[in-house]
């Protein structure tokens, strides 16, 4: 690591100053796409974890943690799905749904089993550093804790805590939305989530006989609202590095020489676009291939079956359509350095930072991954 001044920072620490705020969100294996977009919509995050359905044990006996699954898992599953393109095209026709099954019907188990992926747990005593690679090396957006024993038990200290105050956000990003006491789209009751997690917590999955609100989760935001509060530490070479200097490392995907969305690009051509990148997000310009806007995977959460016929209309038609607000995004230059990336991307509740230039023409996206992974 770049800053040898947070080697000494574990998961407890990050997760300890986040604060373990319970929020009730999950889904099971046979809960449909559909259901896992609302709930994400909803609550305004882009990953759930899932679950096995209330009464299926797994290998040993206890409910199951299955996985975690983002929007971006169910936006290069839908794009790549058969019979897409036939329903978007009957709709269109039509301005109704055909009545035939669609890809938003399939279960979320199709979806875990049809991709491989890194581990997406950690336990509370590994080091920053490595919750960091698993988050830029692996580009995950969430990972579960366990492990979350008593730090009184352990002889640690307890870290400080952000304020209650600070927690609050007018958008969420996917942070603080962690905690695996949930409520699935069609539960009836949270008996149903606690006993999902008890069960969970009992098989071993929470680190023995921890209470439910210590099973947890972390995203890059929290990672890098915590790094933030210890800037002190950073030192300025880590700091000053400008935006120029973070582009020569940065992924192809996040250089914008030909990856663009015009105006007049179906939101699907967009989508499809976003999955053969590998990318969260794509910048949406004008005639003059000036920003106008971006579209990102997570604009796919208000998509229903009813409404699949408004992926084959112009991106903005698309989003106007679903009563997606258009983004105001955040706009950075060459010039920028690092510690005014990561002070905008928290103080404006964003995934990501544009850069552009003087033209206001896109050239290149810095994602939390990027400065988390800069300071590795």
């Amino acid at each position: 690591m770049k800053i040898p001044a947070l080697e000494k920072y574990t998961v407890r620490d990050v997760l300890d100053y986040r604060g373990r705020a319970t929020l009730e969100h999950s889904v099971t294996e046979n809960d449909t796409i559909e259901d896992a977009l609302a709930l994400m919509n909803r609550l305004d995050i882009v990953s759930v974890p899932v679950f096995r359905c209330p009464g299926e044990s797994k290998p040993g006996g206890g409910d199951a943690f299955v996985d975690i699954v983002s929007v971006y898992d169910l936006r290069d599953y839908i794009v790549n799905s058969s019979g897409l393109d036939e329903e978007v095209e009957f709709q269109l026709l039509s301005s109704h749904a055909s009545g035939n099954a669609t890809v938003l019907q399939t279960p979320i188990a199709q979806v875990v089993r049809s991709r491989t992926h890194a581990p997406r747990e950690i336990d509370a005593q590994a080091s920053l550093e490595t919750l960091m690679r698993l988050f830029t090396e692996h580009r995950q957006h969430r990972v579960l804790v366990t492990g979350m024993a008593s730090n009184t038990e352990s002889g640690g200290s307890e870290a400080q805590q952000v304020p209650q105050a600070q927690r609050k956000r007018g958008a969420s990003v996917d942070s603080g939305c962690s905690s695996l006491l949930s409520v699935s789209p069609s539960s009836s009751s949270h008996d149903e989530a606690e006993d999902r997690v008890a069960g969970y917590l009992s098989s071993g999955g929470g680190g023995g006989g921890e209470q439910a609100g210590a099973v947890c989760g972390l995203t890059q935001y929290d990672v890098l609202r915590f790094i933030q509060h210890h800037n002190h530490e950073l030192g300025h070479r880590v700091l000053d590095t400008t935006v120029a200097g973070i582009m020569t490392r940065l992924p192809p995907q996040h250089l914008f020489l030909t990856k663009k969305i015009t105006v007049r690009d179906s939101a699907l051509h967009a989508l499809k676009q976003l999955s053969d990148a590998h990318a969260s997000a794509l910048p949406v310009v004008d005639y003059d291939g000036k920003m106008v806007t971006e579209v990102a995977g997570a604009s796919l959460r208000s998509l229903t079956t009813q409404s699949i016929g408004l992926l084959g209309k112009p991106v903005l038609a698309y989003m106007f359509g679903l009563r997606i607000p258009l983004t105001d995004p955040y706009v950075v230059h060459p010039s920028f350095n690092v510690s005014q990336i990561m002070y905008g991307m928290l103080r404006i509740n964003c995934r990501r930072a544009w850069v552009v230039d003087s033209d206001e023409r896109p050239l290149a996206v810095i994602s939390l991954a990027d400065v988390l992974s800069h300071l590795l």
